[in-house]
């Protein structure tokens, strides 16, 4: 019983990463806004599936999280963060810019 849970899971792990409405799903509507514009919930989602709705190469924002300062972020170096992002869509920029609005939210994420 517990060989089928985990080879449904890791199937339906396979699925979900390789499914772009379900990657759409995990951003929900989040990925419409600025990180400026999003509430703490985005901002949330964003940390968790940002690398599954821009899809390969990307990786995870937590596998960024001991690169980033524990202090709470000031507007302009979330704003600075947020144009790296923009400008060059690279993967650390964008996870520091959601790293950077999260904390000035008081909701600094752990993992």
């Amino acid at each position: 019983m517990l060989k089928i849970a985990v080879l449904t899971a890791l199937f339906c792990a396979a699925c979900y990463a390789a499914d772009p409405v379900l990657q759409e799903r995990a951003a929900g509507h989040c990925m419409d806004y600025s990180h400026t514009q999003m509430d703490v919930e985005c901002l949330e989602k964003m940390w968790k599936y940002y690398h599954m709705y821009k899809g390969a190469g990307w990786e995870p924002c937590s596998s960024f999280l001991d690169t980033f300062s524990a202090r709470k972020y000031s507007a302009s170096q979330c704003k600075a963060s947020l144009d790296r992002c923009g400008d060059s869509k690279d993967n650390k920029a964008c996870c520091k810019s959601i790293y950077c609005f999260l904390s000035q939210a008081r909701k600094t994420p752990t993992n």
